[in-house]
């Protein structure tokens, strides 16, 4: 999954690389370039706010490790040989929590836009993007399935959270056959539920004002119904300003996640919620079919005003 995952950035890059090649998709070109320096500026901060009272050197390191891409390979090794056996208090989470959250950001600010800038690239200008793309495309949706799997499964297993919450975790049985073929029906299930979603939007984009009318009111009213809940800040401690921030970035980010990947994981209630989570689901998938019936109407409206 790490490599999928390291894989899935390579394509992107060498599909900006085909972008910058034709003057028409320069803009393109700079605005997937945009996506990666977000999530990276992203993960920056959280490590600075994980290893805030670790030393310089530590810091550093983690710094260096999210600038050239590496997230995803160490904090899958890091999980896999139980490093939090030698952590101290010093991190306000635990390695689980720590790939957890960087893997959100990761889908959330480059992995979901990303697909969803390249499938709109390829719809408008299939020559201009080429055959490549539509790998890039398929890798895309399915990291960002592989994503949502291992965030849903990796909590699920976790003794700690199925012992402190039995009635919500626990719902992935304990032999190993049965736990591999439910990470990978989960994986292709998010991969498609990815493609699906990221068409639909793709084609809303595609209409100009529209588009981004559908967008800005699916966030504003996701974030309202958050507020008026008394649900908006996070989990995570934070004070001030601060405290809002984290918010509205957790808040929007699990509802990209879940919007685009179907992640079970965010139905619990200090997420989604049920009733979030759910409306956001179905309404997944019919927005395809939105998105064409919006479309036929803005073409038949332009052809009425000619």
């Amino acid at each position: 999954g790490a490599l999928l995952s390291t894989t899935d950035i390579i394509t992107d890059i060498y599909v900006v690389t085909t972008y910058y090649k034709t003057a028409a998709l320069h803009a393109q070109a700079n605005a997937l370039l945009a996506m990666f320096s977000v999530n990276t500026i992203i993960q920056i901060v959280v490590v600075i706010y994980l290893y805030g009272k670790k030393s310089i050197t530590t810091k550093a390191r983690e710094t260096l490790i999210s600038l050239f891409c590496l997230r995803p390979v160490v904090d899958a090794y890091r999980l896999s040989i139980n490093e939090d056996e030698d952590e101290d208090a010093e991190k306000p989470v635990n390695q689980l929590s720590e790939l957890i959250m960087n893997k959100g950001i990761e889908m959330a600010s480059e992995g979901v836009p990303g697909c969803v800038l390249q499938i709109y690239v390829w719809l408008k200008s299939p020559s201009d993007a080429g055959m490549f793309a539509l790998l890039s495309i398929a890798i895309s949706a399915l990291t960002t399935g592989y994503t949502s799997a291992i965030l849903s499964f990796g909590i699920d297993v976790d003794a700690n959270c199925r012992r402190k919450q039995p009635r919500f975790y626990g719902y992935i049985p304990s032999d190993s056959t049965s736990r591999s073929r439910i990470f990978v029906l989960m994986t292709l299930i998010g991969g498609l539920h990815n493609l699906s979603r990221s068409v639909g939007m793709a084609i809303l984009l595609s209409e100009g004002l529209v588009g981004l009318i559908f967008v800005l009111g699916e966030f504003t009213a996701f974030i309202l119904y958050k507020i008026a809940r008394g649900d908006f800040y996070y989990y995570l401690r934070a004070d001030g300003v601060m405290a809002g921030i984290m918010g509205l970035v957790s808040r929007v980010i699990s509802l990209v996640i879940v919007a685009f990947s179907g992640s079970v994981h965010y139905r619990h209630p200090f997420e989604m919620g049920g009733v979030a989570y759910l409306s956001s689901v179905l309404w997944a998938q019919v927005m395809p079919f939105v998105a064409l019936q919006v479309g036929e109407s803005v073409e038949e409206g332009m052809r009425g005003e000619i």
